[in-house]
């Protein structure tokens, strides 16, 4: 994973990055920046603020409190972090959907170099991931207890099914999200999310990250990364490995 970075987002690095103009990304480089909800719950009216007229109301149509709270912190903290990278203001950051609901950066931007850009949470968990000239998807999952796991790895190749299947009882929950969160990266990462079954591809690991097996992906088209954000969490990242 040399070309990603991971980076806690704590009192001392929020810090830094407000008092930051501007934030630096190479190509060849993917960022990643974790964050806890509480970690924003004194700064909540701050990150509305941040937040465009669409946004809060999609925040105001959450039913449970936990859930409008974790909506402003994943995309007040997308919008403030995406502003650092194209030095602009979160309020002037625009981005537009395709006909899958992944967003694309579009708009005004002090930067000529394309952004990319990735957005995941997770109970208490928000991941954003950054990357230049390549697309990418982040996804990290809260580890718990499902009781339907078995008839949830129906949606899995069965290639995947197999090898958690081989394990013990007390491994394939760990297994199951390791899996969930690489596949949840890859079609998010190509912008088809759910409009391709993940029963249609697997993964194989080489070198430290995994390669898809999929129709229509050449091998070595796509790396998968698979991490782990925190304690009792599940992550992946999946990069092009060429340009969009």
């Amino acid at each position: 994973m040399q070309q990603v970075r991971i980076t806690h987002l704590s009192e001392g690095t929020k810090s830094a990055l407000e008092e930051s103009s501007s934030l630096k990304l190479a190509k060849g480089v993917v960022h990643i920046w974790l964050t806890s909800v509480q970690a924003w719950e004194h700064r909540m009216q701050e990150l509305e603020g941040d937040l465009s007229a669409e946004e809060l109301d999609k925040r105001a149509r959450f039913h449970f409190h936990a859930d409008r709270k974790r909506y402003v912190v994943a995309h007040g903290l997308l919008r403030r972090m995406t502003g650092r990278y194209q030095g602009i203001s979160p309020r002037a950051v625009q981005w537009e959907c395709n006909s899958n609901g992944k967003p694309f950066l579009c708009g005004p931007s002090s930067d000529s170099e394309a952004l990319f850009f990735n957005l995941s949470h997770s109970h208490e968990l928000v991941a954003v991931a950054f990357s230049r000239v390549r697309l990418l998807g982040v996804d990290v999952e809260h580890l718990r207890h499902i009781p339907e796991m078995e008839q949830l790895m129906s949606y899995f190749h069965p290639v995947e099914r197999e090898q958690i299947l081989r394990l013990s009882s007390n491994e394939r929950q760990q297994a199951f999200f390791d899996c969930w969160t690489r596949k949840e990266a890859f079609v998010k990462a190509t912008g088809e999310g759910l409009s391709r079954p993940l029963d249609s591809f697997f993964m194989e690991k080489q070198d430290g990250s995994f390669t898809v097996n999929v129709d229509g992906v050449r091998s070595g088209e796509w790396k998968v990364y698979g991490f782990t954000p925190v304690r009792g969490y599940a992550g992946a990242v999946a990069i092009g490995t060429g340009r969009p």
